[in-house]
């Protein structure tokens, strides 16, 4: 890995946490809001797939997956069939 690289990653994440909490606190955002509406996007498309008696489980896991890696959720390695 490039050590470079790896040190601007770590900056950029803390400034970005830190902006959203600056915003946070300052009520320009309502994080609970965006992450409310964001959580019931992904239950409701879960709740389709697993819904669907013509997928199989292994398909319904593969889809439930694809809805995670969607909104840049990890399902871990162990779905990582690429």
């Amino acid at each position: 890995m490039n050590l470079k690289l790896e040190l601007l990653k770590d900056t950029i994440c803390h400034a970005v946490i830190s902006g959203i909490e600056y915003a946070e606190m300052n009520s320009e955002i309502n994080v609970d809001e965006i992450a409310d509406t964001k959580a019931i996007k992904i239950l409701s498309e879960i709740k389709e797939i697993i819904n669907d008696d013509e997928k199989s489980d292994f398909d319904m896991v593969e889809e439930i997956v694809c809805v995670f890696e969607k909104y840049g959720i990890s399902a871990g390695a162990c779905h990582d069939f690429g």
